[in-house]
């Protein structure tokens, strides 16, 4: 093995020890929030009505906020000076 296959296995090793502990985390995190809703008698009703509450309503209208509004063109009149 060269020095490049060594450190590209190094790295593969270093990517799968990361997401180990983050699924750590998130299994722990889960496990204290389920037994905190449970200790407090919250449902998923609650939390789903929470949420919700607190997403943005018109995410379509922050969007179209962001777009530049261009005037509409119209078709120009056309006038004949009458020549006497």
């Amino acid at each position: 093995m060269n020095k490049l296959e060594q450190l590209l296995a190094q790295r593969a090793a270093m990517d799968e020890a990361i997401a180990a502990e983050k699924n750590k985390g998130r299994v722990d995190a889960l496990a204290t929030v389920r037994a905190l809703c449970r200790q407090y008698g919250i449902t998923n009703r609650e939390i789903k009505a929470y949420v919700l509450a607190r997403r943005p309503r018109a995410e379509t209208a922050t969007a179209a906020a962001k777009k530049p509004r261009t005037a509409r063109k119209t078709a120009a009149k056309k006038t004949r000076s009458v020549k006497k």
